[in-house]
């Protein structure tokens, strides 16, 4: 089992308005990463709201009686919950109103892997090469899927920043669920601070390079600073040894 974690400021923000967490135990061996986003401080609180929610929810819900459909049912009303709670927070105060936040899981149990997302938070699969699992909830997927803009195009779109869904913004909530089976890949899950201004090409070489994941993911938040870090950058990344049958 190999973990890293980090989370930066960035070089241009005042405040982190990311939260993340890694979850481990005998049965289980995952993360979240949130990005917040509304006025000051309000982002802040969205992600923290989303990752404490989450988090609660497996930690009392989790049953090793649980097959990986069950488990991913599990989440994804922790992140039904977690709307809720965000969205009943933003409509309390002024300061928080309009509040919302990215949020993508990914947990490993029994040889599967279970992804849960809302937003432009990414997780990855790093193996002999390196993929996306998630899909992007933002205006400029919706242009690369319609086949309107090329990947270049999307690089420097204006509208990069415009996401389609967010943990608090509706009353309702579309949750992305995806398991696939688990072989023993690096998992890596960032905020778009990182994603954003580090290639994908760069993260696999990074990642491959080292053997210890902590330093791997120090290593990518000193890279996303290096080339400006524009924004609150945050790595998770984790790796089992799988089970032989």
């Amino acid at each position: 089992m190999r973990i890293g974690a980090v989370t930066d400021v960035g070089r241009h923000r005042q405040l982190n308005e990311d939260s993340y967490f890694v979850y481990r135990n005998e049965n289980l061996l995952g993360g979240m990463v949130a990005d917040g986003m509304g006025g000051h401080l309000a982002g802040e609180v969205a992600s923290a709201l989303a990752t404490k929610t989450v988090k609660d929810w497996l930690v009392s819900e989790f049953d090793i009686e649980m097959d990986y459909v069950e488990l991913s049912e599990m989440i994804r009303n922790a992140f039904v919950a977690a709307n809720d709670m965000v969205y009943h927070n933003a409509s309390q105060a002024e300061e928080t109103s309009g509040m919302g936040t990215t949020a993508t899981l990914a947990l490993i149990y029994r040889n599967k892997l279970i992804t849960v997302h809302v937003g432009d938070s990414r997780s990855y699969l790093i193996g002999d090469a390196i993929s996306q699992i998630t899909q992007d909830h933002s205006y400029v997927q919706e242009l690369l899927n319609r086949g309107e803009i090329t990947p270049e195009d999307a690089q420097n779109h204006p509208n990069k920043h415009y996401i389609t869904r967010a943990i608090g913004a509706e009353p309702v909530i579309q949750v992305d669920v995806e398991i696939r089976a688990y072989h023993g890949e690096t998992v890596l899950l960032c905020s778009d601070g990182l994603s954003n201004v580090v290639s994908d090409e760069q993260i696999f070489e990074l990642v491959t390079a080292e053997e210890d994941l902590q330093v791997a993911a120090e290593n990518l938040v000193a890279l996303a600073n290096k080339k400006g870090g524009p924004d609150n950058i945050t790595v998770v990344t984790f790796q089992k040894e799988v089970t032989k049958a």
